[in-house]
Order: C-alpha cells, then structure tokens, then sequence
C-alpha cells in the first residue's frame, strides 16, 4: 500500500469514517445547532436538518448579518454551538472503534517514511481521545481539529496551514478522506485527493455522491492502495501517473 503514495511527502486523513467510526448522532447535532440559532434570531422553518453543521452555521451567520443583528449574535451562536457539539461528540467517545487495518497501514506509512496528519472539524477532545483510544494517536505528526485557532474544515485555508506546520509542500501531499467535503477542501487547497470509501449498506450512495463531486470512489481498503485520486482537471488538483 506504501508504494502508492510514494510521489508524496506528506499524507493528511480526515478522522471520521476514514480512520475510526465514531456511531456520531449527527442529526442530533444539526437539531442542536438549529436550536441554538433559532434562539439567536433565525427565523422558523429556514434552517432543515439535512443540512451539514458547516452549512447551518454558514447560512446562520449570513442571515443574522442581514437581519442587521451584530456580529455578537453569531460570535455567541458559534460559541454555543461548539460547546455543545464538544459535550455530544464526548458522549460518543465509548462508541468509536477503528477502521478495519488502519492501525496497520497507519505503521506502515509511519515506517516508510511519510510525515502523518489528520484534518478533522472534530474538537480536540473527541479527535485525541478517539485516537487515544484505538492506539492511533502517536503516529501522527500534527493534528488540526475545529479547536484549533483560525480556518476550520472545510475551509481549504485549515489544510494549507495544517501542511505549512507540517514543512509539506501542497504538491508533494494528499488528503485522504469519505465525504465530499473532504473533497472539496483538497480541491479548494490545491491538493491531490484520495477517496476512502467504506463497505457495507450506505457504500454505494457514498460512491455515487462522491462521483457527482468529481472524486474517484473504488472500495479502497487500509491494508491495500486505496481510491484513485481526484481527476485531472478539477480546480487545484493535479493527477499523477
């Protein structure tokens, strides 16, 4: 699996559903941020809870600017919402277990060489204590979560410092991540993209999704080359071959 990534220096991994499955209550999370915004001023009904926490915050802050409420309100909105995603994604730490092999490949990687991070919008806690736990955290070089000071993901800006704090050019790295936003902040980061797609009942429509996106989606496995990368032609990524 190694000789796969070998035009790379560096190697970035989303956390969730690419190296632990957390079991997340994200539709319980986008209900809280829903909550939470309502109280800040949202009016009822224009915030749904299919969509991302991102894409709540986002359209929160957006709204409440042209509410002509101050920035104050969206400071305090996010700042409640991130306390509250913190204290749901703790109770979940008991749920987490590690992707089939990635201990494994994540030595492998470790042992020939690559300098390792993660790129997660997970807090600190939950990302050190899942990895803590499935005996994941010592191989990474650097860790970037939503904590962290600055852009968070998926802003492509959070990979681009994560790499700087590395000392790995863009060009010589590669995001490895499940979920189209993964994608799109590789894209936006100028930064090649491997996509890590699961097995079992939702593998399809997570291949299809990521598909529409402009990934390659081929049933990558830790112990094997995962995914091809991201085409040629989409905005900031360059195909090797």
């Amino acid at each position: 699996a190694t000789a796969y990534f070998r035009p790379y220096l560096g190697v970035i991994y989303d956390l969730d559903g690419t190296l632990v499955d957390s079991r997340m209550d994200f539709s319980r999370m986008r209900k809280a941020v829903i909550e939470l915004a309502g109280r800040s001023g949202i009016p009822p009904g224009e915030l749904h809870p299919t969509m991302s926490v991102p894409h709540l915050l986002g359209y929160a802050r957006d709204r409440l600017q042209q509410l002509g409420l101050p920035p104050g309100v969206y400071l305090r909105l996010e700042a409640e919402a991130n306390h509250r995603l913190d204290e749901l994604e703790v109770e979940a730490l008991d749920g987490v277990a590690r992707v089939p092999d990635a201990l494994e490949h994540l030595k492998q990687m470790r042992e020939a060489g690559f300098r390792l991070g993660v790129l997660t919008r997970s807090s600190e806690a939950f990302t050190r204590g899942a990895l803590g736990k499935e005996g994941l955290l010592e191989v990474f070089d650097r860790i970037r979560t939503r904590s962290d000071s600055g852009p968070v993901k998926p802003d492509p800006e959070s990979l681009k410092i994560l790499l700087s704090d590395m000392g790995v050019p863009r060009e010589r790295a590669v995001y490895v991540g499940d979920m189209p936003a993964d994608l799109d902040c590789a894209s936006g980061a100028g930064v090649d993209f491997i996509a890590f797609v699961t097995g079992g009942e939702k593998a399809a429509a997570q291949e299809e999704e990521l598909r529409r996106e402009g990934g390659s989606a081929d049933r990558p496995r830790h112990d094997g080359a995962p995914t091809g990368r991201s085409p040629a032609g989409r905005s900031g990524n360059r195909r090797r071959t």
